[in-house]
């Protein structure tokens, strides 16, 4: 029981004024409020169980099946469930873009099969993210060659993967592959997404490939909130060199890694140039709404509710709860410096 002692008069002793009345209300008054969160709640998680209930049906079809699309220029895309990789075709031989895991890769090598007797000369690895890189070994012919950034190879000799073949060839800024009349051009310009990300440039079809930075139909929100293989301090000059790159070769279309959408709908494999600029653009204005409330002062927790989140609302992926926390994640860049 909580009492309060009032002072008196010194022939007065003290008295106690209870307050176990006020403490009832207040409990019960509380408890209210803590029903009212809960049935919140749990709202909140039927409503989200629905929403991805709802997504796993539109995306059922697609998650075990395989597909492979004719893109020109002797480029293929090859969907694996939710996952996009690419190969080119040529007279001499094929180059792979990424096997995934190695239930796809056999798929893969089916359907390359179906297409050409040729071999798979080279396997390039955009990166060294397990997802993206592992059961190249199914696609292994005599004399394929696997290829990857040099930080790429540090990183997998660093934690290997029983998997993923370790990469043969490494570059450091720039590698062109030539395989018959396609090539494949690896450009690396810097940390991004990873420490290790190829850009890369597909001819004769002109076409680039930035895996899961840049993903047909439109600019987006990332699907995951923390930004964990996000390198922030150089998202927007990285971009810009792409664009460069873009605009020096006359590029006007790109390809995504990303199959399924966050809402289980399926994405097309391919898309304007213009997207590039667009993602930028994103970055640039998410970054700049923090870095304003930063160099006011404002704490991190305190930035999302005194912004205004219009700006941000229109891209695909957007989620208030999920920006919120990319928020707190940039508000780390500007006080350390990454």
């Amino acid at each position: 029981m909580i009492s309060t002692l009032i002072p008196t008069s010194s022939w007065h002793r003290p008295r106690r004024v209870d307050t176990m009345i006020h403490l009832k209300v207040n409990l019960a008054t509380e408890g209210l409020a803590r029903i009212v969160v809960l049935i919140g709640f749990a709202a909140m998680l039927v409503c989200q169980s629905m929403s991805i209930a709802q997504a796993q049906d539109v995306a059922a079809p697609f998650m075990s099946s395989y597909e492979t699309e004719d893109l020109g220029g002797g480029l293929y895309a090859f969907r694996a469930g939710v996952e996009r990789s690419f190969f080119l075709v040529s007279e001499e031989g094929v180059v792979v873009i990424d096997p995934l895991n190695i239930e796809a890769a056999q798929a893969l090598k089916a359907e390359i099969t179906g297409i050409t007797d040729q071999p798979v000369r080279y396997v390039v690895y955009s990166s060294s993210f397990f997802d993206r890189v592992a059961g190249g070994r199914a696609l292994r012919d005599d004399g394929t060659q696997f290829v990857a950034h040099e930080n790429c190879v540090a990183n997998l000799r660093a934690t290997p993967h029983p998997d993923i073949v370790a990469p043969d060839v490494s570059y450091v800024d720039r590698l062109e592959l030539t395989v018959g009349e396609v090539s494949l051009e690896l450009f690396y310009f810097g940390q991004s997404y990873g420490t290790c990300l190829s850009v890369m440039l597909a001819q004769p079809a002109n076409v680039l490939f930035i895996m899961n930075l840049v993903n047909p139909p439109a600019a987006r929100v990332p699907e995951d909130p923390t930004l964990a293989n996000y390198y922030l301090h150089n998202i927007v000059p990285f971009f810009e060199l792409v664009e460069a790159l873009a605009a020096q070769h006359d590029v006007e279309f790109v390809v995504g890694a990303l199959a399924i959408g966050s809402n289980g709908a399926p994405l097309p494999a391919i898309g304007p140039v213009s997207l590039i600029t667009e993602q930028r653009i994103f970055w640039e204005t998410l970054l700049d709404i923090v870095k304003a409330e930063y160099d006011k002062g404002t704490m991190a927790r305190l930035i999302p509710k005194r912004v205004d989140m219009e700006p941000l609302s229109a891209y695909p992926g957007y989620d208030r709860r999920h920006v919120e926390i990319m928020m707190r994640r940039i508000y780390s860049l500007y006080r350390i410096g990454r």
